[in-house]
């Protein structure tokens, strides 16, 4: 599914991840394990090897404070599933989703920005062990399902994109402090005029098998999410969040511009 020059990366940024993990889950003074656990610790495990096979990325493209530079892309483009490293290397990079405590969010998932053409590009990349889909129409209840949520954050409200795994869409206003598009304050009449691709290596709602990977590729109309005309170092308040359903039916939440305060993308004007 990804490009082979993108596995290192992923594998060292997987490893780190699952060794904070196990560090919580199976402390020094530790002798014995539960059946529970043990199937936590097996889980990450598999995380590991799916890491092996996602992508790498450069780190000078990695910007630490909450503030994302997106570069502009090269040239027009429209939404595919296949990863294209020319397209995609001088992207602006989340890193890896962080949960409320800080820690690497397990599986592994980071999204990467470019902007161009009037449009926002975003491509979301997610290790899966375990897919689940239900939804299948607009606007639907794609927030109960894997999925990825990017929000747009204008004051005490944020415009809020939910894709899933097969590129089903819905999308909404809501109150800042709504946990997701369920809210009933939400209002799924706004229209975001997204445009999606989506990739998926692995079988959907069937236990018991090992699925790997999933990514969606979207173009979001800028004039949809900011009110004024794009210029310059436009600077729009922004999130990207994933919710991994287990299957238990659990669900484990990973962030950038959520926990710890709100992120920010400044709209470079020079090419990358």
């Amino acid at each position: 599914m990804e490009h082979e020059e993108e596995k290192k990366r992923r594998f060292e940024v997987g490893s780190d991840v699952l060794r904070e993990w196990l560090q919580r889950l199976w402390p020094p003074t530790s002798r014995r394990f539960s059946s529970s656990t043990l199937r936590v610790i097996h889980l990450l495990l598999a995380v590991v090897l799916l890491a092996c096979t996602a992508r790498q990325h450069d780190d000078r493209t990695i910007t630490p404070a909450r503030v994302l530079r997106v570069p502009r892309a090269p040239a027009p483009f429209e939404p595919e599933g296949q990863f294209r490293v020319e397209r995609w290397a001088p992207a602006a990079n989340t890193g890896a989703l962080r949960d409320r405590d800080g820690h690497g969010a397990v599986p592994v998932s980071e999204a990467r920005l470019l902007w161009g053409d009037d449009r926002l590009f975003v491509r979301f990349y997610a290790a899966d062990p375990d897919l689940q889909v239900r939804a299948t129409q607009h606007d639907g209840p794609v927030w109960k399902d894997d999925s990825v949520a990017l929000a747009f954050i204008s004051g005490e409200s944020e415009r809020v994109i939910q894709v899933s795994p097969t590129g089903v869409t819905a999308d909404g206003i809501c109150p800042a402090e709504a946990g997701d598009l369920g809210d009933p304050r939400c209002d799924l009449g706004w229209e975001s005029g997204i445009r999606v691709a989506a990739d998926v290596d692995g079988t959907i709602n069937e236990l018991g098998d090992m699925d790997e990977e999933w990514a969606v590729e979207v173009a979001v109309p800028l004039k949809s999410l900011v009110p004024s005309q794009v210029a310059q170092r436009t600077r729009i308040a922004f999130a990207v969040r994933r919710c991994e359903v287990a299957f238990d039916g659990r669900r484990g939440c990973g962030s950038w511009g959520r926990f710890g305060g709100v992120g920010t993308l400044a709209l470079e004007s020079a090419m990358p």
